[in-house]
């Protein structure tokens, strides 16, 4: 599983992206998504340029052709449109159950567990809140959000640890590290990306943007 941060401008969010697939929904059309996939074409080119695609192959694209809505179809729109929106996609490893152990929360879930409810290290690196248009959610289960709120929240809260105090002890709790040498090992290496965390956190707040956490398999 790896974890995809997608940093949104939070205006665009809130004022274009949101209102499109909430109507999107409720009206059970893609056509309040139209203008929106409109403005996201010249994303949509820069990204199949780079990845030597086709733009047909995506949804964002196709919209225009008037193809009919269903749910399935819905979601796999609104993930291409985080991916097309997003003005920085930072790429690091996260190492959830790892930081889980460090900072005091329970890094393997039994149960499932509201997003309100968990430690702020969980929020920080799965979301605080589930991605929500009207009445739908998106892949909730999968997918976490973080408003500017959150974002202002997690910042502080992360600037505030201190790594150099996490120890071997403190990671005893993780089922895939047999020894002392590799806790060690994973020790020193989660401290030496962990400020990459914490300046994702720092810079979205700083440039009042939004994020977006999804699982992919």
């Amino acid at each position: 599983m790896a974890e995809y941060f997608l940093c949104l401008d939070a205006e665009t969010f809130l004022h274009r992206i949101r209102p499109a697939l909430a109507g999107s929904w409720h009206k059970r059309s893609f056509d309040p998504c139209r203008s929106l996939c409109g403005e996201l074409l010249p994303a949509v080119q820069a990204y199949a340029q780079r990845y030597h695609l086709s733009e047909e192959e995506t949804l964002v694209a196709r919209i225009a052709d008037g193809i009919s809505f269903d749910r399935a179809c819905w979601r796999h729109l609104a993930g291409e449109v985080f991916l097309f929106a997003a003005v920085e996609i930072p790429e690091f490893p996260s190492n959830a159950e790892t930081l889980c152990c460090l900072l005091g929360a329970v890094p393997y879930r039994q149960e499932p567990v509201i997003r309100e409810h968990f430690a702020p290290i969980e929020q920080a690196l799965r979301g605080s809140r589930d991605l929500t248009f009207g009445p739908a959610i998106y892949r909730p289960d999968q997918a976490g959000y973080n408003d500017s709120d959150d974002v202002a929240r997690l910042a502080a809260y992360l600037t505030s640890v201190q790594p150099q105090r996490w120890t071997v002890e403190d990671l005893r709790q993780l089922n895939d590290l047999e020894d002392d040498e590799e806790r060690s090992d994973e020790l020193e290496f989660v401290r030496e990306w962990f400020p990459a965390l914490v300046d994702l956190y720092q810079r979205t707040h700083e440039k009042q943007r939004v994020l977006i956490i999804e699982n992919v398999y």
